[in-house]
């Protein structure tokens, strides 16, 4: 399990932090999942790809959003997009990929529902959330496929 600290979402900082756990957490659960199906190597993958994720979420806070950190945001209730971070036991890569298949529409949801959001703040954040919803959707559909 993958230790988690979702903040509420009441400013744009805060949901940039939200991100961050959120893709930290994705990628604990890909990990966990590749160590116990290692014949599925798309866990390995989308476990990279969430880390890379986390990272280009932090360089955006760090050098881009730093007078929006404190904007408000409305109706972004955290527990609609918390993910669970228990993973249980699988013994395929098909019950695994049902395990990450819900972070992913989670993700997904929270992604679109900020890049409305930061939309009214800031057109590269909304371009950036938005594309990381997508992802997100894409990231299930090869989940899929399995």
């Amino acid at each position: 399990m993958v230790e988690c600290e979702f903040p509420e979402c009441t400013t744009f900082g805060s949901v940039v932090r939200f991100a961050l756990e959120l893709e930290k957490g994705a990628a604990g659960v890909y990990e966990e999942l590749a160590k116990a199906v290692p014949s599925a190597a798309l866990f390995k993958e989308l476990a990279a790809a969430h880390k890379k994720r986390g990272g280009m979420l932090e360089n955006m806070r760090q050098q881009k959003l730093n007078e929006m950190i404190l904007e408000p945001i409305q109706d972004m209730e955290r527990e609609k997009y918390i993910i669970d971070t228990k993973v249980p036991k699988v013994s395929d890569a098909k019950q695994a990929a049902k395990v990450v298949m819900k972070i992913e529409e989670t993700s997904s949801k929270f992604y679109t529902d900020a890049s409305k959001s930061a939309k009214s703040i800031m057109a590269e954040a909304y371009r950036f959330m938005d594309k990381m919803s997508k992802d997100n959707l894409a990231y299930k559909a090869k989940l899929e496929t399995l």
